[in-house]
This record gives C-alpha cells, structure tokens and sequence, in this order.
C-alpha cells in the first residue's frame, strides 16, 4: 500500500513537472513570434513608406540629355506632350533650346525660392540672383521679361514665357499643360495663335520644380545648337 502510494505522488509530481515545462514553453515562444511579426510589419510599412517619399520626386532624380539640354524627367514628358499639342493644333515641333531651358530653370527656381507676391504675377524675378529683378505685372514691363534670356544666356532674341503654378507642393506635366490649355493667353502662345498667329516658334525651353513650371519660346533659333 505504501509503495503504491508512493508510485502516486511520483507520477503526480511527473505530470506536475510536465506541465509546467510545458506552460514555460509556450510562455517562452509566444514573445519570439510576436517579435517576428512586429518585425515584420515593420519591414513591410519602412518598405511602403520608402516607396511613397521617392514616388514624388522620380522625375528629379533620372536626367536625360536632348538637343544639348538637361532635362528630369518630367521636364522631357512635358517637352513631348507641349510638342503633341501643337502638331494636334496644326504647328510643328520646336526645337530644344539649351540657353532658353537655362533660363527657364534658373526662372521656375527663383519662383521656387521668392514666390511673386502682391501684383507681382509669375513673370516676375525677385531681386536675390543675377539678373535684374521684375515685379511683372502687365505690359508696362513686358520688356523686362522679355529680354531675360539675352540678360541671362547666349541667346540673342527675345523670349516669351509662360508660367504656371499649383497649390499641391509639385506640379506634373499633364497638370501644367491643362492650365495653359484653359488660359487662352497662355494657349494662343504655345500654338501660335491670336496675337502670336504671324510668329514661328524656333527654340523652345522649359523646366519644372516643385510648385511650378515655365516654357520660354523664342523666333530665333539657338547658336549653340548649330
């Protein structure tokens, strides 16, 4: 009788034993699955969120060469879909002009950096860069705006620009071609129409940054093209 009780307590104490080794077990694993699991969903929401801060700036960060001009990206797309509109509206392509795109971004990034305020529209240039300033605001100083690439370049006509701007923090292409399409200003200048019918476009050069983006047309063509 003593001896089977015996073998009783032993086996209690066994299966005791056994299930605490076994609650210890699973105490001991269940942290390192969820460390996996935190883990990865961390993975996974850095991966997106990398994804989502370089989406925005793909067109800045690839560069391509054309006609002697530098341009993003999106800086060439709009430059092919200015060129498709026009032929879709009866004009020819223009060539790129490598002077009339430097005045083009050192414009739409002073526009970046010292935003026109008050009657100063985007034809304006602010008066921290080498240039003369402009506070455009109609035809009185048209010739201002006009005579910035020979100011600022090697082209040795005058320039004619529009300009557009977007509250969103980054303008696209497509988005800056609309704007213009619904200005007829700005439309009857990239189509040669209106007051602008008698001109032919023969340079042409363009730039975007952040907010905004212009295009100055020209009737000469470039020299550093030839």
């Amino acid at each position: 009788m003593e001896m089977m009780c015996w073998i009783n307590k032993l086996l209690y104490r066994f299966a005791g034993l056994l299930l605490l080794a076994a609650f210890t077990l699973a105490v001991s694993s269940a942290p390192g699955e969820a460390r996996e699991s935190m883990s990865n969903t961390k993975r996974h929401q850095l991966k997106r969120l990398s994804t989502r801060e370089r989406r925005p700036q793909t067109g800045k960060q690839r560069h391509v060469r054309v006609s002697g001009s530098v341009l993003s990206a999106d800086e060439l797309q709009l430059y092919r879909m200015l060129m498709d509109y026009r032929r879709m509206n009866g004009q020819p392509s223009i060539p790129l002009s490598p002077n009339l795109s430097r005045v083009a971004k050192l414009h739409v990034r002073d526009l970046e950096a010292h935003p026109p305020s008050g009657s100063c529209n985007l034809h304006s240039w602010s008066e921290y860069g080498p240039w003369k300033s402009v506070c455009y605001s109609g035809s009185e100083s048209v010739e201002y705006m006009w005579s910035k690439p020979r100011e600022l370049s090697g082209y040795r006509g005058n320039g004619y620009e529009v300009a557009a701007s977007t509250s969103s923090g980054r303008m696209f292409p497509g988005q800056a071609l609309s704007l213009w399409e619904r200005s007829s200003s700005h439309n009857d200048v990239i189509v040669n129409s209106g007051p602008w019918d008698r001109l032919r476009w023969k340079a042409v050069g363009l730039a975007m940054s952040g907010s905004y983006a212009v295009v100055w047309f020209g009737e000469e063509s470039d020299p550093s093209r030839r």
